[in-house]
């Protein structure tokens, strides 16, 4: 009886990670995690519509986590970092949103 207990245990240890990994990613308890998600980009545009990559969103947010949705808060938060910037653009996976600073 024990063990088969332990044989249906592995069973499911083996069989939830599978059925997760056959999904379209990230799926929860699958192998690839956040892994569909992909990175994070953040620009920023001047007065004179110059574009520049920001790199400093690790010091105002800490880590960029895949799993987070950066689009929705970050731009407000570069703008009011960055003095010169009169539109951020930040791009997460397939999404982007862009706004225009005070």
């Amino acid at each position: 009886m024990g063990g088969l207990a332990v044989l249906l245990v592995i069973a499911i240890q083996v069989a939830v990670p599978t059925v997760a990994l056959l999904l379209p990613p990230p799926q929860r308890f699958g192998f690839q995690m956040y892994s569909g998600l992909g990175g994070v980009g953040v620009t920023v545009i001047d007065s004179e519509g110059v574009e520049s990559s920001f790199e400093d969103a690790l010091q105002l947010v800490g880590e960029l986590r895949p799993e987070i949705d950066w689009v929705a808060t970050l731009p407000e938060t570069v703008c009011d970092a960055v003095p010169d910037a009169v539109r951020v653009r930040v791009e997460q996976s397939d999404r982007e949103r862009t706004v225009e600073c005070d």
